[in-house]
């Protein structure tokens, strides 16, 4: 007879089993190191044959059963590298109780098993140097180290032994530790780079200083142009002639440029059109009434605009940053959004594009923002910086929007705002993969969310139905009441409790057959 266990029971029972492997690696551990100073006192036990009665004592601290196994460990086996054998046990362990473990457990059994032997030769060969051959009872290698130091010296000799052993020793950190090689691979670098850069490569590097210069001396000092006089003498020699095109006038980087604001459209919750009637063609729902935008809410309070004085600060910060690399800018324009605002840089003839984009950890470090990206528009480079408060974009009000409400999409979603406030809307059947990923608590149970609520609110339970897998069992709990309208779900409850707790489906087995039986239907329709 054949048990059939949940996933709860198979848990709680992986949990114990690693819970008995912690125990036993805590024993190996506690007997190996008592075997250390006790060796020598429990070592006429192994000859005798009453060992194991009752009225022999023995001095390790993990009994006698403790004091075979630490025999065999550190006397037998590896000597003090057999503590390395305690990494594949811990790594069991933790496998087990949290189903976590930062390497895989082949590679972990790989690197200690190998750490162990490499460890038992050096450890011998230090042992056989010192004259330690009978530390532990098998000398500190123990008597498997000893016994292939001993092999290798009658074989090639001392030296070539020692040499075998370092070279063995390097490779096998090499190959276990990324920081040694990368030590390793990098020690011929320094060699092989200048001690000083040459000059012409120090005049092509932006200098900011942010602590004034002291001399090195006060012996004559050269006379230096003033940066006016400098701007001058650039003027001079780069002023046009009269046969060539004149050049726009670019904007003086010391001074604070202007500022134009391009103010988007703005997005209203005020509902002055209700949706449009969707076309009840199922019998089965024929009282089904489609929601309304009035339930959601407005977050009027949360709505902040962008202040002007932001917006110029972080002109003449972006205008700074670029004179500090000898860019020159026309104009920039500032489009602000309600978590975004997108700064429009018109640069001057003859800058490269490439050359704003290397700079985006610059602007980002001055703008001291909580997040900066550089984009390439169709007529000028766009900075986009975070506002300082963003404000809340309510889903009332897009849903609410001529975009969403008028879209040719099969599956229309309201994703969210562009930069100039509009809703963009994607068609849902146009993405048959579609992976949202991100760190903690930046929005990706919103965006699901968002994702359902659109469809619910363009779609009739004749046009949708839905299938949730919610292994977590906390995303998408509350659409189960929609169990008779929009769920699909298998026809195997015994009553409509068991339908309604099998409504979001939450064990990796029961996921494997609605997803097959998914499958089934698309076979069908395609």
């Amino acid at each position: 007879m054949r048990i059939q266990w949940d996933e709860s029971q198979k848990t709680v029972a992986r949990r114990v089993t690693g819970l008995g492997v912690a125990a036993f690696t805590v024993f190996t551990l506690i007997a190996a190191l008592s075997y250390l100073g006790t060796w020598r006192v429990d070592q006429s036990l192994l000859s005798d044959p009453a060992m194991m009665d009752a009225g022999v004592g023995v001095s390790n601290a993990a009994g006698k059963l403790g004091f075979r196994l630490g025999h065999l460990l550190v006397c037998e086996w590896f000597g003090l590298g057999s503590f390395a054998l305690l990494v594949i046990l811990t790594a069991v362990a933790v496998r087990l109780i949290t189903g976590k473990w930062r390497f895989s457990l082949l590679r972990t059994t790989l690197l200690a098993l190998s750490g162990a032997f490499v460890a038992s030769l050096v450890l011998a060969l230090a042992g056989t140097l010192a004259g330690a051959d009978t530390a532990f009872g098998g000398g500190l290698g123990g008597r498997l180290g000893h016994f292939l130091i001993g092999w290798s010296r009658n074989l090639v000799g001392l030296a070539v032994t020692v040499l075998g052993v370092v070279l063995l020793a390097f490779g096998w950190l090499f190959l276990a530790s990324r920081r040694f090689s990368d030590w390793v691979a990098g020690l011929g670098r320094a060699a092989d780079q200048p001690e000083t850069e040459p000059a012409e490569e120090k005049e092509l590097q932006p200098a900011v200083s942010l602590m004034p210069e002291t001399p090195a001396a006060p012996e004559a000092p050269e006379e230096k142009p003033s940066r006016k006089r400098q701007r001058e003498k650039l003027h001079e020699e780069s002023a046009p002639d009269g046969n060539e095109p004149p050049v726009p006038e670019v904007a003086d980087p010391e001074t604070e440029g202007t500022l134009e604001v391009i103010e988007g459209e703005g997005y209203s919750t005020e509902i002055k059109k209700p949706l449009p009637r969707i076309d009840m063609r199922a019998e089965e729902v024929p009282a089904y009434k489609m929601p309304t935008l009035d339930i959601l809410e407005t977050y009027a309070e949360s709505k902040k605009e962008v202040s002007p004085e932001e917006m110029t600060r972080n002109n003449n910060k972006i205008r700074a940053v670029l004179a500090n690399y000898k860019i020159q800018v026309l104009e920039v324009k500032a489009v602000p959004g309600p978590s975004v605002t997108l700064y429009k840089v018109y640069p001057a003839p003859g800058v490269r594009i490439s050359e704003i984009r290397k700079l985006q950890e610059d602007i980002a470090m001055s703008l001291n923002a909580r997040g900066v990206r550089v984009v390439t528009l169709e007529d000028s480079v766009g900075i986009e910086v975070a506002n300082d408060n963003a404000s809340i974009v309510p889903l009332r009000a897009m849903l609410n929007d001529r975009s969403f409400r008028e879209s040719k999409a099969e599956l229309p979603v309201a994703i969210g705002y562009t930069i100039t406030q509009k809703v963009k809307v994607f068609d849902l059947a146009d993405t048959p993969h579609l992976l949202i990923a991100g760190a903690t608590k930046q929005g990706k149970s919103v965006g699901l969310n968002v994702i359902v609520s659109s469809l619910l609110y363009s779609k009739h339970p004749s046009e949708l139905k839905l299938v949730f897998i919610d292994p977590k069992m906390v995303e998408f709990s509350s659409y189960a009441q929609l169990l008779k309208h929009y769920l699909a779900v298998l026809p195997d409850a015994a009553d409509e409790q068991d339908e309604l707790n099998a409504a979001i489906v939450k064990k990796p087995k029961e996921a494997e057959k609605i997803l097959r039986s998914l499958c089934i239907e698309m076979d069908d329709r395609y």
